[in-house]
């Protein structure tokens, strides 16, 4: 069967015209229209966010490949700290992979993960990680799949439950320190989690597109929260912590996030394999479980060091949605 693909013009040799460089700021017009190109189900505004409200977010990680002047494909590295054996790693995160259209199955793609790979390298990061629906593109890059387990339930179910000791309500802007300090208090040594900041976190809310976290309390003090937001696969739960002893608070945030006013008839969570949170769905009637994700967490270590190659193959990894990228 002959290939229907677009070909390069026969003037294109990619070996001596693509340029893969660092993107420039009067690159990112035409970057915005490729990946909103790319991602036609992201929302509107969600790549200008991500780039606008992240306070990590650098030129030399913006990584662009030219040809003839012209974008042809872009990807970015998202600088990360994350927790391997409780201690602090620099993680690069890879998202916004997008290369133009009519130049797709040319090899572009590869050319610029191998020069964010090198980036990386270069700047002495020990740890890449990714989400995507192509696993087999990454395995070829030297990526490994890291699977964690999405239950998903009705809202009915969730929403059953007596009288709870804890009371919910929104969470405020006062709140982030506390929220913070349980965050810190439940992945301080958890492989795979991602070290917040109070910047990092308030940057996430502008492209996550959230619902507002609730807090449960007792006594008047933030033991526990969740942070949610409704997708056309169901209401999605992007993570849940409570502080120590106050493990129950989650069945009440659960139930509160369930009986939310959203179009969706499921409850969705992806979570750590051990986490309170997946004990407490999976007991719930007609929880289905599942680790055959669309999108699963890809690993690649940048260095050669023992100690993180065995902490990964020991640990159960602790990543959660919002640290998605």
């Amino acid at each position: 069967m002959a290939d229907a693909r677009p070909r390069l013009p026969v003037s294109y040799d990619l070996a001596v015209d693509l340029i893969c460089r660092a993107a420039r700021r009067s690159d990112f017009a035409e970057i915005i229209t490729l990946l909103e190109r790319c991602f036609d189900e992201a929302a509107p505004g969600f790549f200008a966010a991500q780039t606008g409200h992240d306070s990590t977010f650098r030129l030399r990680h913006a990584r662009v490949a030219v040809i003839d002047g012209r974008i042809a494909g872009y990807v970015r590295i998202f600088a990360r700290r994350m927790v391997v054996a409780g201690l602090a790693v620099v993680a690069g995160g890879i998202g916004s992979v997008a290369t133009r259209p009519d130049l797709q199955g040319r090899g572009i793609a590869t050319a610029l993960l191998e020069d964010a790979v090198a980036r990386m390298r270069q700047e002495r990061m020990e740890v890449s990680f990714l989400f995507t629906g192509i696993p087999a593109f990454y395995e070829r890059l030297g990526y490994q799949i890291l699977r964690q387990p999405e239950i998903t339930l009705p809202r009915a179910t969730a929403r059953s439950g007596g009288a709870s000791l804890y009371a919910v309500r929104p969470a405020a802007a006062g709140d982030l320190p506390r929220l913070l300090a349980i965050y810190r208090m439940a992945t301080g040594d958890a492989t795979g989690a991602i070290i917040r900041t109070p910047r990092g976190w308030t940057d996430a809310q502008h492209w996550l597109d959230e619902r507002p976290a609730l807090v449960a309390t007792r006594g008047g003090v933030v033991v526990a929260y969740i942070r949610s937001r409704c997708r056309d696969f169901g209401h999605q739960i992007l993570e849940a912590e409570c502080a120590p002893d106050h493990a129950d608070a989650l069945s009440a945030l659960v139930r509160a996030v369930a009986q939310e006013t959203c179009s969706c008839d499921a409850l969705v969570a992806s979570v750590p394999t051990t986490h309170r949170l997946a004990s407490l769905l999976r007991r719930l009637p007609e929880a289905r479980e599942t680790t055959d994700v669309r999108h699963p967490m890809m690993l690649r270590l940048l260095i050669d060091d023992p100690d993180i190659t065995t902490a990964f193959a020991r640990a159960t990894i602790y990543f959660w949605n919002s640290d998605r990228i």
